[in-house]
């Protein structure tokens, strides 16, 4: 039956169920219907499982969609257990809604670009909430001297500044530059490609512009090992703030310039956010390509880095949500 659904065989390690369970994943990645998918366990019963689940049958089926699924799982979720009880007949019991009660589907206007960008934009935004919460403090929070303990309060001569330039601590802040960067090449260079893969009008645009793909590329599409909005990405760099401004603006109408010519709070600043995305890339490009730290870059300082990321992404959220009139739904 499960299978018949789509299911396929698996592990699930998070309930593997008692000796004789089989586990069943579906989960539907077109158009991106799916965000989490569905678990689905056939266990047998014990004595002690026929009485915990009141039944005296000797096989159980349970299911599970996550708390992130989507509003697609959740009504294949129900479609699966109504084709099981036409087959076997049985009740059920919903842990949220009770016995016998299918979930509760609320009403879902998403597009299949918003649920893509959604889920891509969400990705980065709760990776750069770890992150933030893991960077660790500094070493040299103060100075020791024959004339006593130099502390910020105190540090007239700016000693303790200049000490701290060689904190340990300021070389992992700057080895850490680089994935900020990725962070937002990600944000913006899949979201163009989502957005591409669903706008005709964009479609055309590309066109108009002539580029030429190579054979080893188009083959690779042939053979579906590459995308065609992938492809088409590469034209582009998305560490680039022009560039960047290229690809939204010539082909999808998105001025992202004006979207980053504006000053934004963020934590303690009020910086003008091209300007710090500018710099942000440009200390990138010093570690990388120069192995040039900012010995200057402490943790605060980092802090900010992350915030200022995020905010470039919810900015992001903000002016596709305008283009295609349904809201981007990114969390973090």
């Amino acid at each position: 039956m499960l299978k018949s659904l789509g299911y396929v065989r698996g592990e699930n390690v998070f309930f593997p169920g008692p000796p004789g369970t089989l586990s069943f994943f579906w989960s539907e990645p077109k158009d991106f219907l799916s965000a989490a998918g569905i678990d689905a366990s056939v266990l047998p019963l014990d004595a002690e499982g026929k009485q915990a689940w009141n039944t005296s049958n000797d096989w159980a089926v349970r299911t599970r969609t996550s708390i992130s699924a989507s509003t697609y799982d959740q009504e294949f979720q129900n479609h699966t257990v109504r084709r099981i009880r036409r087959a076997f007949g049985g009740t059920f019991y919903n842990d949220h809604f009770g016995h016998n009660r299918y979930i509760q589907v609320p009403p879902d206007d998403s597009t299949p670009a918003s649920r893509g960008i959604s889920g891509s934009l969400s990705r980065v935004l709760q990776d750069l909430r770890a992150l933030e919460h893991v960077v660790p403090a500094e070493m040299f929070k103060s100075l020791n001297t024959p004339q006593g303990v130099i502390t910020d309060d105190n540090d007239k001569t700016g000693i303790l500044k200049i000490t701290r330039q060689m904190d340990p601590s300021r070389v992992l802040y700057n080895a850490l530059v680089p994935f900020l960067v990725a962070a937002i090449e990600h944000a913006f260079r899949g979201t163009f490609e989502i957005l591409l893969k669903y706008d005709a009008k964009a479609q055309r645009a590309l066109d108009d512009m002539g580029r030429k793909v190579s054979y080893s590329d188009a083959s690779a599409v042939a053979r579906g090992d590459l995308t065609i909005e992938r492809i088409a990405s590469d034209f582009f760099s998305f560490q680039n703030l022009d560039s960047v401004q290229k690809a939204y603006k010539e082909v999808l109408s998105i001025d992202i310039w004006a979207a980053v010519r504006r000053r934004r709070r963020v934590r303690k600043k009020m910086p003008l956010l091209s300007e710090a995305l500018k710099d942000l890339i440009g200390t990138r490009h010093g570690i990388v390509h120069q192995f040039s730290l900012n010995r200057d870059l402490d943790r605060e300082g980092f802090l900010h880095l992350i915030a200022l990321v995020r905010i470039l992404v919810d900015v992001l959220a903000v002016e596709v949500s305008k283009k295609i009139g349904v809201a981007i739904q990114a969390e973090s």
